[in-house]
C-alpha cells in the first residue's frame, strides 16, 4: 500500500513537472503585449512582438443575411455546424495574421494548442499567455482556443 502511495505521488509530481516546463516552455510563443482600441486608435498594451492590426479600429464585420448579399460580399451560403438554415460565411481580410486579442480581428483569435496546453485550460483551468492568429472568415464553428488580452484562459464550443 504504501508503495503504490509513493507511485502516486511520484506520478502526480512528474504530471506537475510536467505542466511547470510545458508554461515555462510556451514562453517562445507567448503574448507579450497585444493592441486594444482607444479613442478610434490602436494602442499597445505591454510590447506586442507584432504590426498593428489592419483592421479598422472599433468596426466589426457585417455578415449579410441573405444569399444574394452574401454573394456579393464574396461569403459561402449555406448551411454551416447545426444550424438547420443556411448562412453565410464572409471571409475576412486579415486570416491568418498573428493576434493576442479577440478585436484585433476582424473575426476571431483563436490559439493552435497542443494536447498538453488544451488539457491545462480545460482540466486545470491554466491560463496561457499565447499568441493566436486571426480566423479566415466568420462565423466560425466547433471548440476553440480565443485568445483574449494575450492569454487564453478556456474553450468555447459553438455549433
Amino acid at each position: 500500500m504504501k508503495t503504490v502511495s509513493l507511485f502516486s505521488r511520484a506520478v502526480c509530481l512528474g504530471g506537475m513537472l510536467t505542466l511547470v516546463f510545458f508554461l515555462a516552455s510556451a514562453g517562445a510563443s507567448h503574448a507579450a503585449g497585444y493592441w486594444t482600441c482607444s479613442g478610434g486608435d490602436w494602442i499597445t498594451v505591454g510590447q506586442p512582438t507584432y504590426a498593428k492590426p489592419i483592421k479598422v479600429c472599433g468596426s466589426h464585420l457585417d455578415i449579410p443575411h441573405t444569399q444574394e448579399a452574401c454573394e456579393s460580399a464574396g461569403g459561402k451560403w449555406g448551411r454551416v455546424g447545426l444550424f438547420p438554415k443556411p448562412i453565410c460565411r464572409v471571409p475576412t481580410h486579415d486570416g491568418g495574421r498573428p493576434c493576442a486579442d479577440v478585436d484585433e480581428c476582424e473575426g476571431l483569435c483563436l490559439a493552435a494548442l497542443t494536447p498538453q496546453q488544451r488539457d491545462a485550460v480545460v482540466r486545470q483551468h491554466a491560463k496561457l499567455a499565447i499568441m493566436g492568429s486571426c480566423t479566415p472568415h466568420v462565423p466560425v464553428f466547433g471548440c476553440m482556443a480565443r485568445v483574449n488580452k494575450g492569454l487564453v484562459t478556456g474553450i468555447l464550443c459553438a455549433d
